[in-house]
């Protein structure tokens, strides 16, 4: 992925954020860098419960569901 310097809209810059059946989150960017089309598979994935990655959902796992909290 490329970095800009504020945001234009591209596909990059995109994310959808999608509220599951168990009241969790998913978040899925828009495009995978290397892939056609838009991406229908790959979410943001906790990796260790520390580290941010991408990886394939599975709602099974904890590790690609999301709480929104307010501070």
């Amino acid at each position: 992925m490329k970095t800009v310097p504020a945001y234009t809209g591209a596909d990059e810059q995109l994310w959808r954020i999608e509220q599951l059946t168990d009241g969790t989150f998913r978040i899925m960017p828009k495009v995978i860098p290397g892939q056609e089309g838009i991406n229908t598979s790959i979410c943001l994935y906790s990796a260790g419960d520390s580290t941010p990655t991408l990886a394939k959902y599975d709602f099974k796992s904890d590790n690609s569901k999301w709480n929104f909290r307010n501070h």
